[in-house]
């Protein structure tokens, strides 16, 4: 199945994965984020080899280095809490939706099954895409930045899964089953 998202395109192999979503995009999402103002979701759901769960949110920064810097440090709209939050109102979507509502119920029942096993995983991935810094001083400080930024982010969400990735074309969890290239 092929996705695509903030000028990327996704090629997921239909072998490894299966319901999958274009989890924002759904009705049943839409009906959530109509009932409770500020509901956010992710780009993508589905699942990986039968037994993991997982949910990627997607952000291309990529020609906007200097505007995003702030939020990859810190400041007032840190991303690592957007995502956060984008995770945890995908989990109560999911739940709700099987719930309530019959649009996609055959893959919102499949993901809590795996939900609900402890053998089964819950992965949560944001595919994060940025330009390479141009010096080595600026690329000795982005490194140092994005693991700040990698920790915050696991931290937050440590009571959901300890299988928390930031991932990109070039490092991507899913090598043998998904392929990125940019639009």
């Amino acid at each position: 199945m092929t996705l695509q998202e903030s000028n990327l395109q996704f090629v997921f192999n239909d072998m490894h994965w299966e319901h999958l979503l274009k989890f924002d995009d759904e009705t049943d999402f839409k009906q959530a984020q109509e009932a409770v103002q500020g509901t956010k979701g992710v780009d993508f759901s589905g699942i990986f080899e039968k037994n993991t769960l997982v949910l990627i949110e997607v952000k291309n920064f990529r020609g906007y280095r200097i505007e995003n810097k702030p939020r990859m440090v810190g400041g007032d709209d840190p991303l690592w809490l957007e995502i956060a939050r984008k995770m945890r109102d995908a989990i109560a979507v999911i739940v709700g939706a099987a719930r309530n509502y019959p649009h996609q119920a055959t893959a919102w029942n499949a993901y809590l099954e795996v939900l609900r096993n402890k053998r089964k995983q819950l992965h949560l991935v944001l595919w994060l895409e940025q330009d390479a810094p141009i010096s080595k001083q600026q690329k000795y400080r982005s490194v140092a930045d994005e693991e700040v930024f990698r920790r915050q982010l696991k931290r937050s969400l440590k009571w959901l899964t300890q299988k928390v990735d930031v991932a990109n074309v070039s490092t991507t969890p899913f090598s043998n089953s998904l392929t990125v290239s940019y639009l």
